[in-house]
């Protein structure tokens, strides 16, 4: 009798008894039926197969490579493919960033990407109501660019990187650098592409489409239900998200920076916890001297070391800004303030870091912007970067830090290399803390030892409370119990009920 040798034909077919080069032929058949059909949607030349393109979208080991990568034109062409997929039983895995960081747009049990990146136009710009309705592929730089002439700037993450999508961004709720309560839900109304294929608005915008009605889409609530927070953090998994209407700010026309050294993380939370509460200032934010020396450094590893070696073990980043109205006057009775709390607290707040004096320079030209160069600023040290972050409390950072220097010592890693980054939300009520760790990715002992410390770190801050708002990458796997290509959607009823456990069904996007 000849040997039977099991393998899959999909991701949705059991393990068969059939020659393998049955199972192979079957495979490729299956695959242009289903080319053929997407096709027909999209056009045969928005039908990727090509395997550069395909590994783009992979895990770094080339696991979780998709079956295609589609790029459709419009919502429309969504919601036929989405239909479709349904038809056929197969995942959609959506995507708008150039750049897929932390396995979000990997499909995990193989399936169809939906790459929207190409999708760049600023559909509208309400200058009256600060508003501005976007595509899923506009970066930063590129709403930027188009928001200044209008006076208005956009709520920025901390450097995002040159191809981040706003609308991914947004969607998982990225800490913005304004800690201000009424930017904490930048989302107005968004326009969605259920699993059933039919478009849904929220919102204002749920009236109809926004070229055929008069509403000016910023009323984020109702009819209903608020549905912008069912959806947010989702990172794909309830639907496809074809346009969002976010929040923008005014653009200062005067701004000041100052950088506030701090001997202790319990130094500068406290110091921004009193400045926070005067509600003074727009961004505001804490590095330790391993994430600065990263960003300010130019020439690796001999300037990150040498910036490493003489900054400040913290330093606050604060900026006031002067508007339209009055800009000179609202800086002095700012400045007054901060200085005064600053003097306090026993600080004394410049405008330039005296061992870094290139510092000043590089916050007033990159505070609102991408980072540009390459590599990324986290990978710039060694080549490649590990974050673990989540949502705490300014008051028990340290304790987060106590913990995840314990764990690198016991995985053999030089915690004095660990970028932190603070970023206090919603005035000092909640901060957003996160760990960047650099590795050298050829050195296989060094990525297995990396490796286990993002496990082992982030079970034990899981356990002491830290909040994992945006599950994926190994959280998500460690949340659902598999190890990496293992994954479980099922929680226990305890993991259920716990608010601080997300789970991730397996189809991650955006």
């Amino acid at each position: 009798m000849a040997e039977k040798i099991l393998a899959k034909v999909d991701y949705q077919k059991p393990l068969e008894d059939k020659p393998y080069a049955e199972i192979t032929a079957e495979k490729e058949r299956y695959c242009a039926e289903v080319s053929t059909r997407l096709a027909e949607i999209v056009t045969p030349e928005r039908v990727a197969s090509d395997p550069a393109l395909l590994c783009r979208y992979a895990r770094p080991d080339g696991s979780g490579r998709p079956m295609l990568v589609l790029f459709p034109e419009n919502a429309d062409q969504v919601c036929r493919l989405v239909k479709l997929a349904h038809e056929l039983r197969l995942p959609l895995v959506p995507a708008s960033s150039g750049t897929h960081c932390y396995e979000a747009a990997t499909p995990r049990t193989g399936g169809i990407v939906v790459d929207l990146s190409a999708w760049k136009k600023i559909h509208k710009i309400d200058q009256r109501n600060r508003a501005v309705r976007i595509d899923p592929g506009v970066t930063y730089d590129q709403l930027q660019a188009a928001l200044e002439p209008h006076g208005l700037r956009a709520l920025t993450p901390l450097l995002p990187r040159k191809d981040q999508s706003v609308l991914t961004a947004h969607i998982e709720a990225h800490p913005m650098l304004i800690p201000e309560f009424n930017y904490s839900e930048p989302l107005y109304t968004a326009e969605i592409v259920l699993a059933s294929g039919e478009i849904f608005r929220t919102g204002a915008a749920a009236l109809g489409p926004p070229e055929l009605n008069q509403t000016d889409l910023i009323g984020p609530w109702g009819p209903g239900f608020d549905w912008n927070r069912l959806f947010l953090r989702s990172q794909g998994t309830l639907g496809i998200i074809t346009w969002v209407n976010v929040m923008a700010e005014p653009l200062p026309i005067k701004q000041k920076i100052f950088f506030t050294a701090c001997s202790s993380l319990e130094e500068l939370t406290a110091f921004t916890y009193r400045i926070q509460r005067q509600w003074l200032g727009y961004e505001c934010f804490g590095l330790n001297r391993a994430a600065l020396a990263m960003m300010l450094a130019e020439q690796m590893p001999a300037d990150y070391h040498a910036l490493r070696a003489k900054l400040p073990a913290y330093v606050q980043i604060f900026c006031i800004g002067g508007l339209k109205h009055f800009p000179d006057e609202r800086i002095a009775y700012q400045e007054a303030d901060f200085l005064e709390t600053a003097r306090q607290a026993g600080l004394k707040p410049q405008t330039a870091i005296p061992a870094a004096p290139q510092a000043a320079g590089f916050f007033e030209q990159h505070l609102r912007r991408c980072w540009e160069r390459e590599p990324y600023w986290k990978d710039a040290c060694k080549g490649a970067s590990s974050d673990i972050f989540f949502i705490t409390t300014m008051n028990r950072a340290q304790t987060y830090v106590a913990a995840m220097e314990a764990e690198a010592a016991r995985s053999r890693i030089d915690s004095a290399d660990i970028g932190i980054y603070l970023q206090p939300i919603e005035n000092g009520r909640a901060c957003h803390l996160e760990f960047t760790i650099p590795y050298d990715p050829r050195n296989q002992d060094e990525c297995e030892r990396v490796s286990a410390l993002h496990q082992r770190a982030s079970r034990r801050l899981y356990t002491l409370g830290a909040l994992f708002t945006r599950a994926y990458g190994t959280w998500a796997t460690m949340v659902n119990g598999g190890n990496a290509g293992q994954h479980q959607t099922a929680l226990t009823i305890k993991e259920l009920l716990d608010p601080n456990v997300i789970m991730n069904p397996g189809k991650l996007g955006f």
